[in-house]
């Protein structure tokens, strides 16, 4: 399945590793440096016009995202219940 991250960005929910809150990001110096260290890497893709909210992981690039991390989750879920035919809420 897919998942929408902002800005016409869709991206397979099987490639996402993690999908992280940024404000918690922002108070790890190691974590602003590793999203620094891809930036530099053009490795990191910004969908959010400085406004991020949530940063997803895949393993080939970083996406910072307009979206919150816990309306993607939500999504992934959603769509993970939908393929696998789940129904539980």
């Amino acid at each position: 399945m897919i998942l929408h991250l902002g800005d016409e960005e869709v991206i397979h929910s099987k490639d996402v590793l993690a999908i992280l809150d940024i404000n918690a990001l922002k108070a790890s110096e190691l974590a602003m440096e590793f999203l620094k260290k891809h930036e530099n890497n053009q490795t990191l893709t910004d969908l959010s016009e400085n406004a991020a909210k949530s940063v997803i992981i895949t393993d080939k690039t970083i996406y910072l995202s307009p979206l919150s991390a816990s309306t993607l989750k939500k999504r992934a879920s959603d769509r993970l219940e939908l393929e696998n035919g789940w129904n539980i809420k």
